[in-house]
């Protein structure tokens, strides 16, 4: 007797153990990607006022953390790289599980997707489309629980039993990761692995230089007639409406394709239906097509700045949302905000590529010097002068073959330029008061009369490179960053 009850302590002793084991192992070897996304709105979801809704371009365009900190809202980026309107759909009825937002702010990119499955779509696609979209679609669907309401969403999106699998059991399709796994995967099984600190959003930092501008459609009918897309979009708008939603559904600025016009046509047919707000920042001017893209299809993180405080003014004109800044409970927000901005900063002051940096300091964190000696090729760029555009209204690099400078300080805020074999004398910035003078090719001078000593213009190993620019703080006027570029080409780069 004493035998057979030791067996059976043992025996239930391995199964527990195995059951343990297998536990473990399923925590590790899922991808972390859905929980690293989400992890904050299951933790948050009682604060969360605002839900945004989408595609890649809702990731990319709309950050909770510049929504806090220009108007205390808070919200949380929902969007799903490659997420077709029905996709989004069903997202939306996940998170009005766990949250009940005041307001939601759908993008209606993709609209004119016309098939029903992401393992099917049509015969204009291939098998590496189909692959790619069932792919993306684990960020939306992996960390939502398994239950009756998940098992609906994955027959609805996915015809496959085989592929309904990889979605309803994640050991089906995560077991064979053992040759990926780094640290984040074992910290899983402690709860403490990474998370998104921008609420969902992810920013990209790149500049489009050359974006694509397509004809405008011969008609205002829009799709002319259903598509899956318009299907979902409907269904988005009827369940907020039936749950006392505002929603705004928007169509976020990027390269748009004749194709993509015709859905935003439809997109406001339908918003007029129904009575609800259609944001179409395409024709609003405000992200710029030339500085605010990261590639054809995304904004980079400036883009997002301006597209998220056009959105706030929106919905904060409604006076429904609290501002929640200051308030300790919201702590978590105020850091992200922090965050963000020292990304900024850190784009401002050292990034690698001139186009971005110049790009970035319109920012105004920082003031700059920036100077480009005769022969440069940037006097012939006009991506280059664009950007330097930007921070003043009638630029004097138009004009010259070179030399040129100017001096944007922030605290005074004051531009300062001069060209050719014009001077600067007595110029008042936060760095100091400012004479410079172009004596020859390779040497000028510009120094601070406080300092005369040291001219922040030349550097006997860095005589090749043609442009410089200078960042100093706004306040104390320390130099925080010297960077050299030498042209040649159609390239820059950094010495």
């Amino acid at each position: 007797m004493k035998i057979k009850i030791s067996s059976i302590i043992k025996t239930a002793a391995f199964l527990c153990a195995t059951v343990a084991c297998v536990f473990a192992a399923s925590i590790v070897l899922r991808s972390k990607d859905s929980d690293f996304k989400y992890k904050d709105f299951f933790e948050k979801a009682d604060q969360i006022d605002v839900l945004f809704m989408g595609s890649s371009h809702v990731i990319n365009a709309l950050n909770p953390a510049v929504l806090y900190e220009q108007y205390g809202i808070t919200s949380y980026n929902m969007g799903g790289h490659g997420s077709v309107m029905q996709a989004t759909y069903w997202e939306l009825i996940e998170a009005l599980q766990y949250s009940n937002p005041k307001c939601v702010v759908v993008d209606s990119y993709m609209l004119q997707k016309d098939y029903q499955y992401l393992d099917v779509m049509d015969e204009s696609y291939s098998d590496d489309d189909r692959q790619s979209s069932i792919s993306q679609l684990h960020l939306n669907l992996d960390c939502w629980p398994l239950d009756k309401l998940k098992i609906a969403i994955v027959k609805d999106l996915i015809q496959d039993p085989e592929i309904q699998k990889q979605f309803l059991a994640d050991f089906y399709v995560y077991h064979n990761r053992w040759e990926e796994l780094g640290s984040n995967d074992y910290k899983a099984l402690f709860g403490n692995e990474d998370r998104n600190n921008l609420f969902g959003a992810e920013m990209r930092y790149g500049i489009e230089l050359a974006p694509g501008i397509y004809p405008e459609p011969a008609d205002k009918n829009g799709l002319g007639g259903h598509t899956v897309g318009e299907e979902y979009l409907r269904k988005i708008i009827d369940e907020c409406q039936r749950r006392g939603i505002d929603i705004y559904v928007t169509f976020l600025t990027c390269s748009a394709t004749t194709d993509d016009k015709r859905a935003i046509d439809s997109a406001q047919i339908i918003c007029d239906q129904y009575g609800v707000p259609f944001v179409n920042m395409q024709e609003m001017g405000v992200v710029d097509l030339y500085t605010d893209l990261n590639d054809p299809g995304h904004m980079n993180a400036l883009g997002s700045i301006k597209a998220t405080e056009c959105i706030g003014a929106l919905i904060a004109e409604s006076g429904d949302l609290p501002d929640h800044r200051g308030d300790a409970a919201y702590s978590d927000w105020e850091k992200g905000a922090e965050s963000f901005r020292s990304s900024i900063y850190d784009m401002e002051v050292g990034s690698d590529s001139i186009y971005q940096q110049l790009d970035y300091l319109t920012q105004n964190d920082v003031s700059m010097i920036l100077y480009i000696n005769e022969g440069s090729q940037a006097f012939g760029d006009n991506q280059m002068q664009r950007l330097i555009h930007n921070f003043t209204v009638t630029p004097k690099i138009y004009h010259t073959d070179g030399p040129y400078i100017l001096i944007n300080d922030v605290a005074s805020g004051q531009i300062y330029e001069a060209s050719g074999s014009e001077m600067l004398d007595h110029v008042s910035t936060s760095l100091g008061t400012l004479h410079y003078e172009p004596v020859e090719h390779l040497f000028r001078f510009l120094y601070a009369e406080e300092d005369p000593e040291t001219n922040f213009l030349y550097d006997d190993s860095k005589s090749d490179y043609d442009i410089q620019i200078i960042t100093y703080d706004n306040e104390t006027g320390e130099v925080l960053s010297h960077n050299y570029y030498k042209s040649y080409g159609s390239n820059y780069t950094k010495g």
